[in-house]
């Protein structure tokens, strides 16, 4: 990870190179020269900065499943997810927020904010089978219990619709004036 930036390819302009005596010349094998070190693209840049803000994904399901299960629809976990993933993105990419990253980084936020309905549901499912959380991740009949009723159980949606419809109101609003001043930055 170096960049023009980097003191390791390029020396400080104080540093001043130091003499050989005749003997250490002699023992030093001569030196190569090293190319000019290229900083990253843009869209290089762009997909290591994305790349590391995925990471933010597993994390908000985990936080949006512990609140769902506990009785809470919070918008704070989208607001960590932006906060999150534009964090990780800047770390990931050395520079701000372009345009493409823009759209990136909202998708990351809405995956994470289905992934996080469809975990919630989930955490449902094993508390109504009554079934072991550990023994429902890796039991196949329970997987096809779930699918069943995330694809085809209308009722089930007819139950949940205000529910999504505020976690997915309260996501709008948890992460809206993060993802507003991410689009300012993106612009100019």
């Amino acid at each position: 990870m170096t960049d023009a930036t980097d003191d390791r390819i390029e020396p400080t302009a104080d540093a001043q190179p130091t003499e050989l005596t005749e003997p250490q010349q002699e023992q030093q094998p001569p030196r190569q020269q090293l190319p000019d070190a290229q900083p990253f693209s843009e869209p290089e840049r762009v997909a290591r900065g994305l790349a590391l803000a995925l990471l933010v994904i597993p994390a908000g399901v985990i936080v949006w499943t512990i609140l769902w299960s506990i009785g809470f629809i919070a918008s704070i976990v989208s607001w960590g997810v932006a906060v999150g993933a534009v964090w990780l993105y800047r770390r990931g990419s050395g520079a701000r927020v372009t345009r493409g990253a823009f759209w990136g980084i909202i998708a990351i936020v809405v995956v994470t904010v289905v992934l996080s309905l469809l975990a919630g549901i989930f955490t449902d499912v094993v508390a109504a089978v009554g079934i072991p959380f550990t023994e429902a991740l890796t039991n196949s009949k329970f997987w096809d219990v779930y699918f069943d009723n995330v694809f085809n159980n209308g009722d089930m949606w007819q139950a949940y619709l205000p529910q999504v419809l505020l976690a997915l109101l309260f996501a709008a609003l948890g992460c809206f004036m993060t993802l507003r001043r991410l689009a300012r930055e993106s612009r100019g």
